[in-house]
């Protein structure tokens, strides 16, 4: 405590140095680091629990005891009668802080304002940093109702590499369209030619990859709909004039036309920027043909519906056949209305950031993990992020760190080993599974630690933590046959011992299938 009183008057000192005319408290509060607002959620994240985690980075360079506040509200201004207040919240770790919303405090559905500041042992604030985000609890419980309608060709008044906007081969977002900022036209505009009259429906538009005001972001625009690609019309509801953000979903009464048109009228910089446009429309999947034999059902959950290691040789290594199918496909209903059943159901991983995706595509997924008891189940990386994410989008965070593992032992280091909980040792997923053991991690997201709180949930008391490093690192369920692992059991290589977990788990699946 006396350590903090010092570093506190050296605060004081420093104010009265630098500047006595302003008021004491607000240079105080400029000293103070906040925490910052790239974690979960970030702005316009969308949520999906009525009770969710927040997650904040915590401040830099602080160098005095401190807690941190959280306030929530559906006013931008945080009015009395409307926000819910937090204090005295602990650092978590190194990298972020985590608060569960409290029960009696559930969110309904509808946009959220949420702010976090740092607290010092000896009362300091500093001042708030501010987002948004939204709540869809009721949509994500069943398939979204939209699929993503197919472009034949992509036109700009100017620019270079139209194509990006487009292209859903760019798992991580990173490709994208500049708008020229000298043309001398009035506007700039994009057109989707989708080669014959479609009833599109929702558009979803990453402008950037970024969360916070950058260069590019979309100003002032509406899309327009053409059956000759000459004469345009305004689709009613698509008009955005004071756009404030890097994401958009726009949603309007279907228009069944050949051509869609993007007028951007004015952006935040000299270019307009579009990392990704997808158009849907609303449908049902179509049931895949699977084989009539035993084969293992692939969840493809990378940006472009394939999987993000070669899952598909992995299993055939092992004697299965496999059927892919993108997560934007995929739904209960289409799960059993397959032919044949599968033997299993493993779910990919995925190397993109949750902000830049539209996660509304995964709720189908979503319906698989809370109501699927009869097939056994892995989820692998983002796959098993989403146990959590079926329950709730925020059960999931950024870990504050990248873990790379095949990366960090080219730097000459020793990645963390996984330690298997002592009344998982003799689990038959752990068999011949080193204790403790390796694998290859390749994420920046985990489960949260403070997501135990929903597995002690009697919703969700069926999830167990299996095994863990710094964070968890395996789930498995004692109601049914399903299980996860955040690293990649299906990365071959002399350093992995994860593999050894996932072949197990084909195993348990064909005894469970013959046991049927």
């Amino acid at each position: 405590m006396k350590h903090s009183h010092f570093l506190l008057s050296a605060f004081l000192t420093m104010w009265l140095f630098f500047g006595c005319n302003a008021p004491m408290e607000s240079k105080i509060s400029d000293l103070i680091p906040p925490p910052t607002l790239n974690n979960n959620p970030q702005l316009d994240m969308v949520l999906t629990n009525s009770r969710p985690i927040l997650s904040v980075g915590n401040p830099e360079g602080i160098l005095v005891p401190y807690t941190l506040e959280y306030e929530l509200s559906t006013d931008p201004e945080f009015s009395t009668g409307s926000t819910i207040s937090y204090s005295g919240i602990p650092q978590e770790n190194r990298y972020i802080s985590e608060f569960q919303v409290k029960p009696g405090d559930e969110l309904d559905d509808g946009t959220y304002y949420w702010r976090a500041r740092t607290v010092t042992s000896d009362g300091e604030k500093s001042k708030w940093v501010k987002t948004r985000f939204y709540m869809d609890v009721k949509n994500s419980r069943t398939f979204s109702g939209f699929l993503r309608a197919s472009v034949q060709k992509v036109m700009v008044s100017d620019g270079e590499d139209p194509k990006n906007i487009t292209d859903w081969n760019d798992q991580g977002q990173i490709t994208y369209w500049n708008s020229v900022p000298t043309s001398g036209q009035p506007f700039s505009w994009v057109i989707l030619d989708m080669g014959k009259p479609t009833p599109v429906a929702r558009f979803w538009m990453l402008s950037t990859r970024s969360t916070t005001p950058a260069a590019g972001w979309l100003i002032h625009f509406v899309w327009q709909g053409s059956n000759d690609g000459i004469t345009w019309s305004d689709i009613e509801g698509t008009e955005i004039q004071k756009n404030d953000t890097y994401r958009n979903i726009i949603d309007f009464e279907p228009v069944n036309t050949r051509y869609y048109r993007l007028v951007i009228y004015s952006q935040n910089a000299l270019q307009a920027q579009l990392n990704t446009i997808i158009p849907y429309t609303h449908g049902t999947p179509k049931i895949p043909e699977v084989p009539k034999g035993r084969y293992v059902l692939l969840i493809g959950n990378q940006m472009n519906g394939y999987t993000y290691t070669n899952l598909a040789g992995f299993v055939k290594e092992r004697g299965y056949q496999s059927v892919t199918i993108p997560h934007y496909e995929l739904s209960l209903e289409v799960l059993r209305n397959l032919k044949t059943r599968p033997m299993a159901i493993i779910f990919s991983g995925n190397n993109a950031d949750w902000q830049y995706l539209p996660m509304f595509e995964y709720y189908g997924e979503f319906e698989i993990y809370r109501d699927v008891y009869d097939i056994p189940m892995m989820g692998i990386c983002a796959g098993n992020e989403f146990y959590a994410m079926a329950y709730g989008m925020s059960f999931v965070h950024w870990m504050g760190w990248f873990d790379d593992t095949m990366f960090r032992l080219n730097q000459g280091e020793t990645p963390e080993e996984i330690q298997i909980l002592p009344e998982y040792v003799n689990d038959p997923i752990f068999k011949n599974v080193p204790n403790p053991y390796r694998a290859v991690e390749i994420h920046s997201w985990a489960v949260s630690p403070v997501s135990a709180l929903f597995m002690q949930d009697e919703r969700y008391s069926e999830f167990h933590v299996t095994s863990r490093s710094s964070y968890i690192q395996t789930l498995k369920s004692s109601e049914r046959p399903a299980y996860s692992e955040q690293f990649h059991g299906a990365v071959i290589n002399d350093y992995n011992q994860g593999i050894t977990y996932l072949a197990n788990f084909l195993e348990i699946a064909e005894h469970y299938s013959e046991g049927k």
